[in-house]
């Protein structure tokens, strides 16, 4: 299952250090759970009002492992880190 969160980032929010932190979190998952693989970080490329600024993709080995990605400690330290830089949020889930 492919995992992906969409970020819209509020007004002034560094995007490139928002990617960073997001990347390294990231990579920190993949390194810790075996069942979380190939992550990948793309920072928008259009400068629309509607558009989101990042998006994450990473694959889990089983839909079952969402829920544990979720409440992982690293996931909820993003979320912490960047609460004031995000202004808005999404997710799609598909195989």
């Amino acid at each position: 299952m492919k995992h992906c969160v969409l970020l819209k980032l509020a007004p002034g929010a560094d995007a490139e250090k928002a990617q960073h932190k997001v990347w390294k979190t990231f990579q920190k998952l993949d390194e810790e759970l075996d069942w979380l693989n190939h992550p990948v970080i793309y920072r928008g490329c259009m400068d629309a009002h509607s558009d989101f600024d990042l998006m994450a993709v990473i694959e889990l080995d089983d839909e079952n492992r969402l829920a544990a990605y979720l409440q992982h400690p690293l996931t909820a330290k993003l979320e912490e880190d960047l609460k004031d830089a995000v202004a808005g949020r999404a997710a799609f889930n598909h195989y």
